[in-house]
C-alpha cells in the first residue's frame, strides 16, 4: 500500500456535501483503503466556476491505497455529481 493525500471539492449545499463525503468514504473502504486522516476544510469561494458553481466545500483525506485500485476509485468518483473536483497525490 502507498500513502496518498486526496482533496475533494463538493457542491456547497450541506445535503450534497454529506452525501458525497459518505460515498467517498464508502468507495475507499470498498477498495480496502485505510483512512489515516480526514479533515473538513469548510466552504470557500472558487477561483472560477466549476459545473456552474462558484463556491465549493473542501474535504481532505490522507489514506493508504493499493495503486492498482486507485483507478477504479477515480472512475467511480467521476460519476458522482456531488463532487466538483478531486485530486489524488502520492505522498
Amino acid at each position: 500500500m502507498r500513502d496518498y493525500e486526496a482533496i475533494f471539492v463538493f457542491r456547497p449545499e450541506d445535503e450534497l456535501y454529506n452525501k458525497g463525503k459518505e460515498l467517498i468514504k464508502q468507495e475507499l473502504e470498498n477498495a480496502s483503503a485505510t483512512i489515516v486522516k480526514e479533515e473538513d476544510m469548510g466552504a470557500r469561494d472558487l477561483a472560477y466556476a466549476v459545473k456552474k458553481e462558484t463556491r465549493g466545500h473542501y474535504h481532505f483525506y490522507e489514506a493508504q491505497i493499493e495503486p492498482q485500485k486507485l483507478e477504479s476509485i477515480t472512475s467511480s468518483i467521476k460519476l458522482m455529481d456531488s463532487v466538483l473536483k478531486y485530486l489524488f497525490v502520492r505522498k
